[in-house]
């Protein structure tokens, strides 16, 4: 059973974004820090307040008014007066009393006895008792005073006390309304504000997000134009080639439409998938025009060429359209966090590649009959010359070809091999949940020893300061001091623009900490900010020890396994969240004594809270404006253990007895909070990675000091965070890998009515994922969510051109042509757009390898794995395909 009073158990749901998105500063030389916050209030919190993206604000390091009582505890005994008669008689004496109602010929009075109170001297003259034939009055036993709280949270801006509006996007906005909206705010408020105060954002996270999206377009704009060009160099000619770029703008405009209807939103995932889809949604029309080009040059009219390349290439067309568009599917149908956070990313893909197939089967044909024209033999010279490369190809091509049919052994060796690299880039390439961005700032975590007060965490600030002046890259620092405990500061280091810094975020970080860990006293560091996709705070290995063993135990534990992977290495920044060395003061009261005293534990307590913490017991009005008045012990009063033990509690018969008659006093150390998970005792420890230091790795040397450390039977440890995320996202991915497999075999299989032909073209993917894998393993790139999704991607790449190839050998022996030369043929006649749509894809990506600046790291990963996986893949398909053909198909 729970004890009486206590209150009922409540349960809060904790969101990511009940954190401040937008910080703003101000400051003044001219106002003093009541005034400020007064000002601050009411000109700039509330109209912000109003906003339809601000869902909740907060003011930090501002000072707000109270009438502070601060009795003086030599005159309370003097006199014989408590604590709890000083509040009963404030509470009676200062309010308005109802007296009830005139009622004249035209008019209705309320009468009002006026009782509240509103300045020192008012809030003096409240009587307190009569004695010995004289009246004592407030003012007589304690100090009162219009002042401000004692100061709890302190907010410091680029080195110098400032005070702070924090805002708190509403949950259905995003942090780039917010941003947009408080901007455009704050210049219709500043002209409203009184002289003498400057304003500004000292932090705004939607920074690195419309960097992102700015760089993110920035890519789209190179893709379409390396794509235009591309596609230029093989039609030779500025009118065909807006053919298939046509594709782009009306695939796009139609999946705009799709994503309007469903919900989604422009944000870095669906732009992401826009990257691809330019050069994923002119491979349709490439292949369908190319076809038409053929025919025109030998000798068809334009109307009855597009109808004969149509006929032609129409089925497989629509085979690689659905099986691209297959790819997709399963990404969207995954559970869970991942299939969330891809689902638009994935959908949005598919329905560019159907509505780049719809329109390579329909417009592309129609203008085709229109623009194409006899080839045209006057072409600049670099053309000539590129054709010339072409056509080398294309016969070198064959050569080799043919020469492999004769050499099939020699050529089983090579695919074998193309095997053994996939497993060692597979194992040698890192793996993480999500790179880490260089978002453009820093966060900055302080957590001191227990009972670390405010001044203690200020003068390390202070130091932290200091080093942050040093630095160039850096455009400025805000530190929050006090919020979540005087022991704790969070703070944020905004960097320059990525093109104006000298080094990497990731560099500062490294350098800051050298420098922070130098700072006696608490444990300061940088880190990287919150992932957007993981959601964590920025440390890459979290994991608990939970056991059944007591408290001091696991607190044992924790400390040496702190201990010894602070002599790894492998880890930085070792911290745990057991809090186990707090100062506390035990007062236990001897309740037989109390009791005989006539006092109780309320009352006795009660006491006790006015000394340390102050209690408010009522409001009081200035300028329209209700304030707290507070009632507490003198600073003198509270300064040191022994004073408890002289406060002065009233017994029966009017007597003033001390605490310390009643109650031993004792200074201890204690536990602070206590954590729980299935019923077991838990610590959570975390850590960042060093450089070039592996996620398994560390992981490995974490098992082998819990194999050493912890007894299985009692203690465990249980990976957590981004760990975690990363293990259920690799079990997620290799579900989708699988699904999707399935998913375009059994449209191949429907499409071709066959069991065989899809294997055929499914043969491409592992090579087409052994360059992908090579390709960030060479890049010193990592297998996370994004290549992942590169990787997915690759299936329905790679596989069009088995398709192309397979499909078009199909007719050829349905015309009655030999295996081989039906493979041959088709592989001839099919290198060009194979090509030109590789090509194009390539050229797509290649904005995405070369990326940096914000949200970099996820286009680079998926760009190596998509040039690396079509270049590799393309080439070894061109030749395994036509040999499986050859082998498994008999005339």
């Amino acid at each position: 059973m729970f004890p009486q009073d206590m209150k009922a158990p409540s349960v809060t749901k904790l969101d990511a974004d009940s954190f401040p998105s937008l910080f703003i500063s101000i400051e003044s030389d001219q106002y003093s820090d009541l005034e400020l916050t007064k000002i601050v209030e009411d000109n700039l919190q509330t109209p912000l307040d109003k906003l339809e993206s601000v869902g909740q604000s907060q003011i930090y390091s501002g000072r707000e008014y109270i009438m502070r009582i601060e009795p003086d505890s030599k005159k309370l005994y003097q006199h014989k007066i408590s604590l709890l008669e000083i509040e009963s008689a404030i509470k009676e004496q200062n309010k308005d009393y109802p007296a009830g109602t005139i009622k004249t010929k035209s008019n209705n009075f309320i009468v009002t006895l006026a009782g509240s109170l509103s300045t020192p001297e008012e809030f003096g003259n409240i009587i307190l008792k009569v004695q010995n034939g004289g009246i004592i009055k407030l003012r007589d036993i304690a100090k009162i005073s219009l002042t401000s709280p004692d100061e709890d949270i302190i907010f410091r801006y680029n080195g110098k006390s400032s005070i702070a509006l924090g805002l708190i996007k509403e949950s259905k906005a995003n942090v780039i309304d917010l941003s947009h909206e408080v901007t455009k705010a704050l210049e219709r408020i500043k002209e409203s504000m009184p002289k003498g105060i400057s304003m500004g954002i000292a932090y705004d996270a939607a920074t690195p997000v419309k960097a992102s999206i700015y760089a993110v377009f920035q890519t789209i704009f190179e893709a379409l134009i390396l794509v235009v060009l591309v596609t230029y160099l093989f039609l030779a000619s500025a009118k065909i080639t807006l053919i298939p770029f046509v594709t782009i703008p009306v695939s796009l405009i139609g999946t705009f439409s799709v994503m309007y209807a469903f919900g989604f939103s422009i944000n870095i995932f669906t732009l992401l998938a826009m990257i691809l889809a330019i050069g994923l949604v002119v491979d349709d029309a490439i292949v369908m025009l190319e076809n038409i080009f053929r025919y025109n040059e030998m000798g068809h009219k334009p109307m009855e060429a597009a109808m004969l390349a149509s006929k032609e290439i129409g089925f497989a067309i629509i085979a690689m359209t659905i099986t691209l568009a297959a790819v997709f599917l399963p990404v969207g149908f995954i559970e869970g966090f991942i299939g969330k956070l891809f689902i638009e990313f994935a959908w949005t893909l598919a329905f560019c590649v159907l509505f780049s197939g719809f329109v390579a089967l329909t417009l592309t044909p129609m203008m085709s009959s229109r623009m194409v024209k006899k080839h045209n033999t006057d072409l600049p010279k670099f053309l000539v010359k590129f054709n010339d490369i072409l056509q080398f190809i294309q016969n070198k091509y064959i050569y080799y070809l043919k020469l492999t049919f004769d050499n099939q052994k020699k050529f089983v060796i090579i695919i074998a091999s193309s095997f053994i690299v996939l497993i060692i880039s597979f194992k040698f390439t890192q793996k993480i949940f999500v790179p880490q961005e260089d978002d453009g700032f820093l966060q900055v975590s302080l957590k001191g020893p227990e009972g670390s007060n405010l001044e203690s965490s200020t003068k390390v600030v202070k130091e932290a300061e200091k080093i942050l002046a040093n630095y160039k890259d850096i455009l400025g620092y805000l530190m929050v001091i006090g919020a979540g405990g005087s022991d704790n500061v969070f703070g944020f280091i905004p960097l320059k623009n990525w093109g104006e810094r000298s080094c990497s975020q990731e560099t500062i970080k490294n350098m800051l900490n050298k420098q922070f860990s130098e700072i006696p006293g608490m444990s300061i560091y940088a880190m990287d900010p919150r992932s957007m996709v993981s959601g964590n705070a920025s440390s890459p290995i979290e994991f608990t020890i939970q056991t059944n063993l007591e408290y001091d135990d696991l607190d044992k534990i924790s400390q040496q396994f702190i201990d010894i992977m602070k002599t790894n290495p492998i880890f930085l920044n070792v911290n745990r969240n057991l809090q186990s060395a707090m100062p506390t003061i035990s007062i236990e009261v001897n309740r037989d004594k109390a009791y005989l005293y006539g006092m109780d534990l309320a009352n006795i307590g009660k006491t006790v809270q006015y000394l340390l913490a102050g209690q408010q017991i009522g409001h009081f009005r200035m300028s329209n404006d209700l304030y707290d008045v507070i009632l507490q012990f003198n600073q003198k009063d509270r300064k040191d253990i022994s004073d408890f033990s002289k406060i002065l509690i009233r017994a029966k018969n009017n007597n003033m007895l001390p605490l310390e008659s009643i109650a031993n006093i004792t200074e201890k150390i204690s536990v602070k909070s206590y954590s729980h998970y299935n019923n077991s005792k838990f610590v959570t420890i975390s850590s960042d990675l060093a450089p070039d230091r592996k996620i398994d790795d560390a992981i490995n040397e974490i098992n082998k000091i819990a194999a050493k450390l912890l007894d299985p039977s009692n203690t465990i440890i249980e990976y957590i965070g981004e760990i975690k995320q990363m293990r259920e996202a690799d079990s997620n991915m290799l579900i989708t890998f699988v699904f999707a497999l399935i998913f375009i075999y059994l449209v191949l299989a429907a499409q071709f009515e066959s069991f065989t032909d899809p294997l055929l073209i499914l043969l491409a993917v592992p090579f087409s994922i052994t360059g992908g894998v090579l390709a960030l393993w060479l890049a010193g790139n990592s297998l996370n969510m994004y290549s992942n999704i590169g990787l997915i991607t690759l299936i329905g790449l790679i596989t069009k051109n088995s398709i192309m190839m397979v499909e078009f050998a199909n007719q050829l022996r349905a015309k009655g042509v030999k295996v081989q030369e039906a493979i041959i043929e088709s592989s001839k006649l099919r290198l060009r757009p194979i090509l030109m749509t590789t090509l194009a894809a390539v050229v797509g990506a290649l904005p995405l390898v070369f990326a940096d600046g914000a949200s970099a790291a996820a286009r680079n990963s998926i760009g190596f794995v998509i040039v690396g996986g079509l270049n590799i893949g393309t080439i070894f398909t061109i030749f395994v395909i036509p040999v499986i053909y050859h082998t498994f198909k008999k005339d």
